[in-house]
């Protein structure tokens, strides 16, 4: 009788141990999986004249639903930002008085997801395209893919 007693706290204690590990994984994932922070463009593809290059640029999206755009030697973008987790779309919508589109007003409505690696995939449309259904570059469409930098 005591030996099924220890054997069925020792299986407690691993389904105990097997729930533990799979919550704090699921918060970590949960966490990593987040788009708050600092992301550097690594690479992007758009098809445009004049292409606008973007790799090298850091985006920054704060909890606040604001975010900004640096590219080096090049101006740089703010906005607000809204996400559906559910539906994986990202709305940037611009803000300021910028010498070249996307001016004050312009929203570049997007599709994201995450990869298991960390990185994250953006890809919008702007000008007359709608929101994109599919990750893929083409006329004003713009597919980004972006490395957390913090």
């Amino acid at each position: 009788m005591a030996q099924k007693g220890h054997q069925r706290a020792a299986e407690f204690t691993a389904v105990l141990a097997m729930v533990s590990c799979f919550l704090g994984g699921a918060a970590y994932t949960a966490q990593s999986q987040s788009i708050v922070g600092t992301w550097e463009v690594m690479e992007a593809k758009r098809v445009s004249a004049p292409p606008q290059e973007m790799v090298g640029a850091t985006l920054t999206f704060n909890a606040d639903q604001s975010f900004t755009i640096e590219r080096p030697q090049r101006s740089s973008y703010s906005g607000t930002y809204r996400l559906d987790s559910k539906a994986g779309t990202i709305d940037l919508t611009f803000r300021g008085k910028n010498l070249l589109p996307p001016a004050e007003g312009d929203v570049w409505e997007g599709i994201y997801r995450f990869h298991a690696d960390g990185r994250l995939e953006i890809n919008t449309a702007q000008g007359h395209d709608a929101r994109p259904v599919d990750f893929l570059s083409g006329y004003d469409l713009t597919l980004m893919t972006l490395r957390r930098r913090n």
